[in-house]
């Protein structure tokens, strides 16, 4: 069976040396020694290194770079891909790539390691054999295969999948469902109503952006209590749209964001809101920002609502509302 390795770098590919952990030539060659080592299984690894960051410094030229050679792989060839990445922006990246590459008929997996290869607390490798094992079993879909500290193996869905947690570098899913459970070296997919099937990933799509590149730029703008929303002025000739990330219920500083939002109509901004679920009832702050044509992203983690604007400010196949409103991967969340 051949399996393709896409090398990006991160923890999975870097190594440390005088206190500072950083990329490392021999990376990949290490964890297949380690993986075969362990494992002793005998998958035929081809591994494409496409370039070496850590990914906390992904930009959108990392994207291009990596959605292409997503996009140029020959399916006949491989069984399926792997995508060796960093953990801080993995969620980020993930999300993308399924929505970008949403067509490709493989399955992808998204490995990376809490610690360097050589850190006895590393998990690289576990999630390597597990990733192994997804493609092996004949699954289908962009996924996160991830061994958190209590020893349990999920599979995250790529558009489900949360930024890692920041005390015990664990992933989660959103509403705690992953798509599958890895355990004792056999895949074990979960049932919900809130999860695609396996035959619903192995649908064929169609590509929603047929060339992607981002010249236009998303300004992705946190909340918090009292931001000095006043000193923030994304620039309109390179952003295409700001996307605001509000508080779990979808509500935002009211006053401040009035004024904000007035700002960008001027400049000719589009703001977008995540978190947000439709509801009958809302809070007045929530209410008072859709007044102000501030739209919200419904029913998406904030990984997959920032690729998702990312993708629609940066296609021209048709507007860009309506580009938001179609389902791009299971990136909306139903309770």
């Amino acid at each position: 069976m051949n399996i393709l390795v896409l090398a990006t770098g991160g923890t999975i590919g870097s190594a440390a040396e005088n206190g500072v952990i950083a990329p490392n030539a021999d990376s990949e060659l290490r964890l297949l020694q380690a993986y075969r080592a362990q494992y002793a299984e005998k998958a035929h690894f081809d591994i494409q290194k496409i370039c070496s960051i850590l990914s906390e410094n992904a930009d959108d030229r990392f994207y291009e770079t990596l959605i292409t050679a997503l996009q140029d792989v020959d399916p006949n060839a491989y069984a399926g891909v792997i995508v060796l990445h960093g953990t801080d922006t993995l969620s980020y990246t993930a999300a993308l790539c399924a929505m970008a590459c949403r067509s490709f008929p493989l399955p992808v997996c998204f490995v990376s390691s809490a610690y360097v290869l050589s850190d006895a607390r590393q998990n690289g490798v576990a999630n390597f054999h597990a990733a192994v094992r997804y493609i092996e079993s004949g699954l289908s879909g962009f996924v996160v295969p991830y061994r958190n500290r209590n020893g349990e193996t999920q599979i995250h869905l790529a558009t489900r999948i949360l930024e890692a947690d920041p005390f015990l570098a664990d992933f989660h899913s959103a509403m705690a469902k992953p798509l599958a459970i890895f355990r004792d070296g056999c895949i074990e997919p979960l049932s919900s109503p809130a999860l695609p099937t396996q035959t619903q990933l192995r649908e064929m799509r169609s590509l929603p952006v047929k060339r992607v590149s981002f010249p236009k730029s998303v300004f992705p703008l946190k909340l918090f209590p009292n931001l000095a929303l006043d000193a923030i002025s994304p620039d309109p000739d390179v952003c295409g749209a700001v996307l605001l990330f509000g508080y779990h219920s979808g509500t935002a500083p009211e006053a401040e964001l009035t004024r904000f939002a007035r700002r960008m109509e001027k400049a000719e901004i589009p703001v977008y809101l995540s978190p947000a679920s439709p509801s009958d009832t809302q809070y007045a702050s929530a209410d008072a920002l859709l007044r102000e044509n501030i739209l919200p992203l419904y029913g998406m983690t904030a990984e997959s609502a920032l690729a998702k604007l990312k993708l629609a400010c940066n296609q021209s196949e048709m507007p860009r509302d309506t580009f938001l409103r179609q389902t791009l991967y299971f990136e909306t969340v139903q309770p």
